[in-house]
């Protein structure tokens, strides 16, 4: 499985943190580790992101960065291909997972896409959805909730833990999705 986090200090911080999440990504997945290295993609080097597998025998691919970043690594053949890609993110607009699901199934029509579970925050006044990183102390980096109930469910497999961790996008418009954003606008 591929591992993929932001190279910002956002997301990754600083080298302690880099190398908790490669432990981190040891205990849930029980697998060898590659060490960190800027991701590639058909020869382009994206210093943007740092970038490790797991050898674990599954063909999947972990983001953990800011939802544009999400966006436009999921433009990638190298990452729709895959049977899943879990975006450990903040989803800050109504329709936008089912969005990248769709630009992603015009390349794979069989790929599963899985956001980080959302928590409500207030920021300025205003209401969002975050995946509200905290809990430094257990791991040794901020994690989501959807890490730590990742690393609860880590002995049932890492399929099925990603299945109970974070939540699957439906490829389905349900009724009620449409209407106004997490912000309270009509679209």
């Amino acid at each position: 499985m591929r591992w993929i986090i932001g190279n910002d200090k956002d997301i990754s911080v600083d080298s302690k943190q880099v190398g908790a999440r490669r432990e981190y990504i040891q205990l849930v997945t029980d697998a060898e580790v590659s060490a960190w290295d800027f991701l590639q993609i058909n020869g382009q080097v994206f210093k943007e992101y740092l970038c490790c597998t797991s050898d674990d025998g599954i063909d999947g691919t972990l983001i953990t960065a800011h939802i544009w970043d999400v966006e436009k690594l999921c433009s990638f053949r190298k990452i729709c291909v895959g049977k899943f890609v879990v975006a450990n993110t903040c989803i800050l607009r109504r329709m936008l997972g089912k969005e990248i699901l769709f630009k992603m199934m015009s390349i794979n029509r069989e790929v599963e896409l899985y956001f980080a579970k959302q928590e409500l925050s207030v920021d300025n006044g205003n209401f969002w959805h975050s995946t509200t990183l905290n809990n430094v102390g257990q791991f040794g980096f901020p994690t989501s909730l959807s890490e730590r109930k990742l690393y609860m469910n880590r002995r049932k497999g890492l399929v099925e833990a990603i299945q109970i961790s974070f939540d699957r996008v439906s490829p389905l418009i349900i009724p009620g999705e449409l209407g106004s954003d997490y912000y309270g606008r009509h679209s």
